[in-house]
């Protein structure tokens, strides 16, 4: 890898990229990941690259201003947009995914589309989950990257409705669990009512009392985000360059 600032930082958001692509999270070029490093500053990617062809070298750098300081490329409009200001308007979000994966998604694109409470992978959001239903269409300008930020408030993770979802998270590790486990909610989600049963979903009281346990598994999310580093660095090693 070129003589860089912020290598490991770097090595992080290059990973989730190629994960990304493992979990059939992208869609064409499109939807992009960020993470924040120091002095207001954000590593994300440069528009026109498939997730597979990012690494750790070709992340762009922006300052506090959203000017590419280090790296060759643009930033998409949309990106731009959506990710300088939600980590301008809520400093916790250390790392911001944005994507449009399949089940997620389709959860959205329902009538009055939410997570519901069927499985315990959907506990683990729990009072965290901010919901957008006023679709703009693409977020294009300043005032529509504000909106979503304003939008997602003092929560972690926002379905977007016509759209997709951002997840935000305190670590790479930690948003890319966050991402992983609540595509799958809505995976289990989505195949329950493909039977055209209604859902079982756990009452009010139980998702109280039972949700802090699956918030606590903090050093599960390190875990499984180091294993799956370990399975690109042994797969894909290019990531790093």
């Amino acid at each position: 890898m070129p003589d860089l600032s912020h290598t490991e930082e770097r090595l992080e958001l290059a990973a989730l990229f190629r994960l990304g692509v493992r979990n059939r999270w992208q869609s064409g070029i499109c939807n992009h990941f960020s993470l924040a490093v120091d002095e207001g500053r954000v590593l994300i990617n440069p528009q026109g690259l498939h997730w597979s062809e990012v690494t750790a070298s070709n992340l762009l750098l922006l300052n506090a201003d959203g000017e590419v300081v280090e790296g060759a490329g643009e930033v998409e409009a949309s990106a731009f947009y959506i990710h300088y200001h939600i980590h301008k308007f809520a400093p916790a979000a250390k790392c911001v995914l944005h994507a449009h994966p399949r089940f997620a998604t389709a959860v959205v694109c329902t009538e009055n589309g939410r997570l519901e409470f069927s499985h315990q992978d959907a506990l683990r959001f729990y009072g965290r989950i901010a919901y957008d239903d006023d679709f703009n269409g693409a977020a294009l300008d300043e005032g529509e990257g504000k909106r979503i930020a304003r939008r997602l408030g003092n929560r972690s993770i926002m379905m977007m409705a016509h759209h997709g979802i951002t997840v935000t998270a305190s670590s790479a590790a930690f948003a890319y669990n966050d991402f992983y486990y609540l595509e799958k909610a809505c995976e289990y989600q989505v195949t329950a009512q493909s039977t055209g049963r209604r859902l079982r979903v756990l009452d009010e009281m139980t998702c109280e009392k039972l949700a802090p346990v699956f918030m606590s598994e903090e050093q599960q999310y390190i875990d499984h985000f180091a294993a799956m580093r370990r399975l690109l660095d042994r797969d894909e090693p290019d990531y790093r360059n």
